[in-house]
């Protein structure tokens, strides 16, 4: 575990560079300091000497008698060096260091980082930043930062103080506050993973936060800590992430900002959902669902009911439902009846169940109903979306009467063990009722998108910590004991030969040593061992050329299919390398390798490559032609098991062409499945491959076969 105690639960702190300037970051985090009523010891260090705020100042940290865990360095880039050298000689356990122009700024701010990491590393001293805007501890008071925070629910750990600053202003809004709240800054040290391992064992935390410009990548191996960290704490409570970048352009703009390294952005989120977090586009997301998890019952499914007292809010909330993977089906007979026995006979009961005028004349519908709702054993939770909360624009009769009825649902809401959110056109005016109904545990949103959508992620995150038990327990998969010495040999002779390519058939006998079925492959050198070869295989065959140098065999005319006799396979080797020739004059032709003709299947795509971010990662889509138009495919960093790569082949957009489409057989996805689970491990254990494609795969009824493959390995250093 990462024991960020002393960070967020200092018994003392130092702040290096304190002012009496109000203009100055060094005021901003004493006055912040002392009006939170920090719990612990405060040491103002200034060289000014005189009183701050009317505390007496010291020189330097050397000067402070007592111990000191934990120090704000609010001071120039070019004098910092020596200031974190005394720190280390104080004995300061952590440092922040909240001063810009280091890293983010070229190469000589990454050298004072360097040196800085240097001397902590030695001294044992943990440092957040630079270029950070601070923490906050509400255990212990302390508001490190310059941005006024309150305490609360939540844990947020960002790379950005002005988005602190945006999100702040909405949270306060909503009532909502922080257990721990960091900007890391550059992750010059301390990086997501810490926080992460840390927020994990604050009990004040129900929901954890975060917002990432990038992760500091040195190695993949920084990748891989953020995804097992991540894993393991989102199966106890719930994170969401906001992850800027998704653009090329915006990639650019956060690598630029806080000189994080940009991997692929497919492969990233790919990750966040593989390690259970809850991906979101903006603030008001963000929110929302922090809203919903530090509130809410856990969702034990995705069947909901909808109860509102407008046609309208109903229907848009039933077309919501789909789009953020709920159900609302047609409710049971016997609550249909129950509900009948509420209502008027023109209110629709089925789902949604609309009240349709019935408020005015009887408000407490809307407790009957929920009630019944809730206790349906068919139903896992309750959207109530419409116009509670402005009846009492009607009459002080009403405002009273919506404030009863609002008790009375929280109890029911309160004892239930469902997830009920709320929409209500007034939210943004926030009168007494629905103020109480947030407070007291059911978040209330101001459009009926943003409450599905909550009710959509709570659903999400329930069905994410299934999956990651699921894959945890999930059984590897069972591998030849000689695979490594085979692939060793095979791998040794490449580079001996000064290649990075390997050819096919050096790949499909890789591929073999690992397990996975494949046609019988023979290689011919000469027209004479082409038809010898093919009397061995007989029927139809396809033929292919065998060169380093030509990876795009069917750009060089190097395939032909369908030869059905020896005097052919001949004819078709003279052509072969002739094509080959003329389409590179020198290239290092093998010969020609021959299988047998492949019956017609779904065309899919198995492949790896090495991510900048997380290393090793595994991907599988539709082959052919339509991984170059559609791109449909899915992305996880390996290894992976059966249960990952069962969700895999799921996820593709085109996967009902893999179920059988226009009358045509179901294909084999789970023999899909098990191949992608193989090259994942393949190439988490061989971290010499660099790429892997095996395109196209054909996908039959029973099993499949690997067409075309390729391995390259990665250039020795």
């Amino acid at each position: 575990m990462s024991d960020l105690k002393t960070l967020f639960r200092p018994r003392s702190v130092a702040l290096i560079g304190a002012s009496r300037d109000t203009k100055k970051y060094g005021y901003w985090t004493a006055k912040s300091l002392f009006d939170n009523k920090y719990e612990g010891d405060i040491y103002l260090i200034s060289r000014s000497g005189g009183e701050i705020l009317g505390h007496p100042t010291y020189p330097d940290i050397m000067s402070v008698e007592g111990d000191v865990d934990l120090a704000i360095i609010a001071i120039a880039p070019k004098y910092i060096v020596p200031v974190v050298e005394q720190c280390v000689e104080k004995g300061v356990k952590s440092a922040i260091v909240v001063s810009t122009g280091f890293g983010e700024t070229g190469a000589e701010g990454k050298e004072i980082e360097r040196q800085m990491l240097e001397i902590a590393r030695k001294g044992g001293m943990r440092i957040q930043g630079p270029n950070c805007m601070g923490t906050y501890s509400a255990a212990v008071s302390m508001n490190a930062s310059i941005i006024d925070l309150a305490p609360g629910p939540m844990s947020l750990v960002l790379q950005s103080g002005n988005f602190g600053i945006d999100l702040n202003f909405n949270a306060k809004a909503r009532n909502l506050g922080y257990s721990c709240w960091a900007t890391i800054g550059n992750q010059m040290d301390l990086r997501f993973h810490d926080f992460v391992e840390y927020l994990e064992e604050d009990d004040i935390s129900k929901v954890i936060l975060l917002y990432m410009e990038g992760l500091r990548v040195e190695s993949e191996e920084d990748g891989r800590k953020f995804l097992e960290a991540a894993r393991k704490v989102a199966a106890k409570k719930p994170i969401a992430a906001i992850k800027i970048g998704r653009s090329a352009a915006g990639a650019r703009a956060a690598a630029s900002h806080t000189g994080s390294l940009a991997g692929s952005e497919k492969i990233f989120d790919a990750a966040l959902k593989q390690a259970g977090i809850i991906r979101v586009d903006s603030p008001n997301e963000l929110l929302d669902v922090a809203e919903a998890f530090s509130k809410c019952k856990p969702a034990q499914g995705k069947r909901i009911a909808i109860l509102t007292d407008g046609g309208g809010h109903g229907v848009m909330a039933t077309d919501s439902a789909e789009s953020f993977k709920l159900e609302a089906p047609v409710l049971s007979e016997a609550t249909q009846g129950k509900l009948a026995e509420i209502l008027m006979p023109h209110c629709p009961i089925k789902n949604p169940v609309d009240l349709a005028g019935t408020p005015e004349a009887d408000m407490w519908v809307f407790d009957r109903c929920l009630d019944v709702l809730l206790k349906d054993p068919e139903i896992d939770g309750v959207v109530i979306v419409g116009l509670y909360g402005g009846y009492a624009d009607l009459s002080e009769e009403f405002r009273e009467l919506e404030m009863d009825v609002a008790k009375s649902m929280i109890t029911r809401v309160q004892s239930s063990d469902k997830p009920v959110v709320m929409h209500s056109i007034y939210a943004p005016q926030r009168p007494e009722c629905l103020a109480y109904i947030s407070d007291m545990g059911v978040p209330v949103f101001d459009s009926v998108k943003a409450a599905m959508r909550t009710m959509g992620a709570l659903v999400d995150y329930s069905e994410n910590r299934n999956a990651l038990q699921e894959e945890a327990q999930a059984e590897l998969p069972a591998l030849p004991a000689d695979r490594k010495e085979k692939v060793d040999a095979i791998f040794g002779a490449v580079r001996e030969s000064g290649r990075i390519n390997l050819v096919e058939t050096e790949a499909r006998e890789v591929l073999s040593a690992y397990g996975l079925p494949l046609a019988e492959c023979l290689l011919a050198s000469s027209e004479d061992e082409a038809a010898e070869k093919y009397e061995t295989l007989g029927g139809k065959v396809v033929m292919k050329i065998v060169s380093p140098d030509i990876l795009h065999k069917t750009d060089a005319g190097g395939v032909a299919l369908s030869i059905d006799s020896a005097q052919a396979a001949r004819e078709a080797y003279a052509r072969l390398v002739a094509n080959g020739l003329n389409y590179k004059s020198d290239a290092d032709i093998f010969g020609v390798m021959l299988t047998p003709m492949l019956p017609g299947g779904v065309e899919c795509i198995i492949g790896a490559s090495h991510d900048t971010t997380f290393g090793p990662t595994v991907m599988f889509g539709l082959g052919g032609i339509f991984v170059e138009i559609l791109k449909d495919i899915s992305f996880r960093v390996a290894p992976v098991n059966m249960p990952s790569c069962r969700q895999m082949v799921e996820e593709i957009k085109g996967h009902k062409l893999l179920e059988g489409a226009r009358g045509s057989a179901p294909c084999d996805k789970e023999a899909l499945a098990e191949t992608v689970c193989v090259i994942s491990h393949m190439v988490n254990e061989l971290r010499e491959i660099a790429e892997v494609d095996l395109n196209p795969v054909f996908a039959w009824e029973k099993g499949l076969a690997v067409a075309d493959a390729r391995i390259v390995l990665h250039p020795n250093d």
